[in-house]
């Protein structure tokens, strides 16, 4: 025999040892919950009363069992706490024998009962007395029915003496009752084995119960200690793919988009050649990147998933982005989008990854024609509102064998075309996976040869209104001269931040006398003003400047404002006023000379590189610019402090190249004029004064930057 089977064989008698003890100990808990041992009293009274009404002897000797029944009673409750206490951790058998041992004892002051309650002579007397045995007799039986020798000591000891005493009291009805009662007690103890089987099932079941309750204890603990580790291997793994990902995109992004402005420099035909590689080799290598991370994700912010999303802005915000591709291969790209559309229930970008990748497949698997988006609404059966994506467009078309596949990954619609376009086959995936997290459906329907739809569906928020018309993106205003009125500095500040690094210049007045005569005596093209101060400066005589009211809640709206704006309001609304309130185009010159600080940024420029570059890449470049400009400027600061002008004017040429990629030609100046004092020998307090610039330049470029672009500012 094996040791593995010698193990086994083990367990299987150590299991059967624990039943066998399951099983006594379900016996002897039964014998001492259901002891009652006061029920004695009344067939004592009764056995007493015989003696009473019928018997010679003097009445004080019946009143001896009596007293011998009560002490056996209280040995009984004694010993029942004992047990209670005890009986989980002592051997069954000892508890066993203890109760067999009482048992006896109690029987034997029941024959003593018997002898001294007996009549001779008086067979009424006799019968009824075997009447009050018979009826002790049973309700014993019911105690210790669980385990025979407990009732074979109780039964023999009590009744035995009462079956002598008949049967020598020279009758023949007396013998017959004998005989019945002997009977009687055999037939109970026959029944004791079948009541204890039941009571032995009964404890088997409860046995097995409270193992496999064990057992599955210990396994729902062994599958909660596994779920906490896949939490924490899936939690270790997003956190493992956010830094590479990180890693990897910032520098390839970086390199994309300085290839991409290279690509507009003068450059010779085979160097082109070589960088056009370059960027169709980068991009490929971008897009499988965010294919695979975002089919890798297993969660998704919840918050996220409670946001909503405008359908038509997406939808209009994406197509914007890659309409230069369409272009390049002179295709069509038209959106059409349902009139007071819902918005819908995700993270909006999330939508705009989705619709990203379907559109851009599009355009990359057709070579004649266009692509159509259009989003309009439709009900559920469960009558709920969804909003319905659907892209279409005039490519080969997807073969039926591979579309019921095409969601999977790694699985593309032609092999032969995925080799040209280098497709990983992930794109779909992620996109249906993204779809379903937000509680929405993807498919597609395809002819061959015909082209391709593919269309997704994302619920609309219960309370969701129609959304209004979208509105593009506003350019700042550049070069105006503006008197500003607010008593609240966090306003003042607010307008600081959103105007001065785009070259305005805001003058401040202190009070409302001071705004009036200001605004009678200088010339601006507009002044900022609280609603409740915007009628008393209207009234002013000669006054010619327009006036931008900011309200807020629970005001008035001013009569003499030319434009409103409710405060506090985002940058494109208050943009937008301020150039209708100056009664310009974005390329007009301003009504007067705002004498400013240049301008941080251009806008228009950077509207172009958005429109070469797309908004991601734009996006992931100004982050990695940002967070250079961070590390160089407090760089700077240090190298000032301590005045270690040559690391100074170092630090100050790399500002300068930063910026300067960016066209940031503010900081890119004042960066190298820095660089150029150093090298000539400036004196410390000029250098510091410089460099001071070069830091105060850097955080109007920032906030410059999260004003157009407030993906930034996060």
């Amino acid at each position: 025999m094996s040791l593995r089977e010698m193990g086994q064989n083990d367990d299987s008698i150590a299991s059967q040892a624990s039943e066998t003890r399951a099983v006594l100990a379900g016996r002897i808990d039964f014998l001492y919950r259901l002891g009652r041992f006061y029920l004695f009293f009344p067939f004592a009274a009764l056995g007493m009363a015989v003696t009473l009404f019928g018997g010679n002897r003097p009445q004080w000797v019946s009143v001896i069992p009596l007293l011998l029944m009560i002490g056996s009673t209280v040995a009984g409750f004694r010993l029942t706490r004992a047990y209670e206490s005890r009986a989980q951790t002592d051997d069954p058998h000892i508890w066993a024998r203890r109760y067999t041992i009482l048992s006896g004892v109690s029987g034997v002051f029941w024959g003593v009962g018997a002898v001294l309650w007996f009549v001779p002579g008086s067979f009424p007397a006799q019968a009824y007395l075997s009447l009050a045995f018979l009826g002790m007799t049973a309700t014993e039986f019911i105690a210790r029915a669980a385990y025979r020798p407990a009732y074979l000591a109780h039964a023999s000891c009590s009744l035995l003496p009462l079956v002598i005493m008949l049967l020598t009291a020279g009758s023949g009805f007396a013998e017959l009752t004998a005989v019945l009662v002997l009977f009687f007690g055999g037939v109970l103890y026959s029944y004791c084995e079948g009541f204890a089987q039941l009571i032995d099932e009964g404890t088997l079941l409860r046995f097995n119960n409270a193992l496999l309750i064990k057992s599955l204890s210990r396994e729902k603990a062994e599958a909660e200690k596994a779920r906490d580790e896949a939490q924490a291997s899936t939690k270790a793994k997003s956190f493992f793919i956010s830094n590479i990902s990180h890693e990897i995109r910032t520098p390839l992004n970086a390199l994309l988009g300085m290839a991409q402005l290279l690509e507009q420099s003068p450059l010779e035909h085979a160097q082109r050649n070589h960088l056009r590689v370059i960027l169709e080799a980068g991009r490929g290598l971008k897009m499988l990147l965010e294919d695979v991370i975002a089919l890798s994700r297993e969660d998704y912010d919840e918050t996220a998933q409670q946001s909503e999303c405008d359908a038509d802005n997406a939808v209009r915000t994406v197509v914007r982005l890659l309409q230069p591709r369409a272009w390049e291969k002179k295709l069509r790209l038209n959106v059409t989008a349902a009139p007071n559309l819902p918005p819908v229930v995700g993270d909006p970008r999330r939508v705009r990854q989705v619709l990203l990748k379907l559109i851009e497949n599009a355009l990359k698997f057709t070579e004649a024609g266009g692509v159509d988006v259009s989003v309009g609404t439709e009900t559920g059966d469960d009558r709920r509102r969804f909003v319905r994506f659907s892209v279409a467009d005039t490519g080969h078309g997807i073969p039926e064998a591979v579309e019921k596949n095409l969601f999977e990954p790694f699985a593309a619609g032609d092999p032969s075309y995925r080799r040209r376009h280098q497709g990983a086959g992930l794109g779909l995936a992620a996109a249906k996976r993204i779809v379903e997290s937000l509680g929405g459906k993807i498919g597609c329907i395809s002819e061959p040869g015909e082209g391709a739809t593919f269309w997704f569906t994302l619920p609309a928020p219960a309370h969701a209104q129609p959304a209004e018309n979208p509105q593009t993106m506003e350019e700042p205003p550049s070069g105006l001269k503006l008197l500003a009125f607010c008593t609240d500095r966090a306003v003042r500040e607010e307008m600081v931040n959103l105007l001065e690094p785009f070259g305005n210049r805001l003058v401040f007045a202190g009070t409302s006398a001071e705004a009036a005569t200001r605004a009678g005596r200088e010339a601006f093209d507009g002044i900022i003003v609280d609603a409740a101060e915007a009628d008393t400066l209207g009234a002013i005589p000669g006054l010619k400047a327009p006036i931008l009211a900011l309200m807020s809640d629970g005001q008035r709206a001013p009569v003499c404002a030319q434009q409103i704006v409710h405060w506090p309001a985002r940058p494109d609304a208050l943009y937008a006023a301020l150039k209708e309130m100056a009664g310009r185009s974005d390329t007009a010159a301003p009504a007067t000379n705002a004498k400013g600080p240049p301008p941080s940024i251009d806008p228009g420029e950077f509207a172009a590189l958005e429109k070469s570059l797309g908004l991601p890449t734009l996006i992931e470049i100004l982050q990695s610019y940002i967070a250079t400009a961070e590390n160089l400027c407090t760089a700077l600061n240090r190298a000032t402090t301590q005045a270690h002008w040559d690391e100074a004017a170092k630090l100050a040429q790399d500002v300068a190249g930063a910026a300067g990629g960016l066209g940031l030609s503010a900081l890119t100046a004042i960066a190298r004029n820095l660089a150029q004092q150093a090298r000539e020998g400036a004196g410390p307090a000029t250098l510091e004064q410089a460099a001071q610039e070069v830091i105060q330049e850097h955080g109007r470029v920032r906030r410059a930057l999260a004003n157009l672009y407030p993906e930034l500012a996060a």
